[in-house]
């Protein structure tokens, strides 16, 4: 039984370090919080393109892998999917227009792997 228990134990550090060296970086960062990395891990290992990772009474902050191809195009297409048209980039501030409605879709790199991206409430609550 006392062997058992110590593999069990061991294998739980194992898995904790090997948690820690991967993942560890993200908690240091300005951004980094547990939810942050558990929605950058479920990004890693399923085939999701984008895990909302926080929700104020504004927006709905969501997390999505970055490559400088496809940069702002996975938000661009679920604003889309919301009725919403692109209509100008400032910076890393993406507008979208629905009538006469014109939303501010805020983005930021994260980690150069990641894009955080903060969708206002109001573009879901026009639907």
């Amino acid at each position: 039984m006392k062997k058992i228990s110590l593999v069990l134990c061991l294998l739980c550090v194992i898995f904790c370090t090997i948690l820690g060296v991967r993942y560890g970086h993200i908690l240091a960062q300005d951004e980094g919080t547990i939810r942050l990395g558990l929605a950058v891990a479920v990004l890693d290992v399923t085939t999701r393109e984008s895990v909302k990772f926080q929700e104020t009474e504004y927006v709905k902050r969501y997390v999505s892998e970055y490559t400088e191809e496809a940069t702002f195009d996975h938000v661009k297409k679920i604003m889309s999917d919301l009725g919403w048209s692109y209509e100008t980039q400032e910076g890393t501030a993406l507008f979208f227009k629905k009538n006469k409605d014109t939303i501010v879709v805020e983005t930021a790199i994260f980690i150069d792997d990641y894009l955080l991206w903060d969708m206002p409430l109001e573009a879901i609550d026009s639907e």
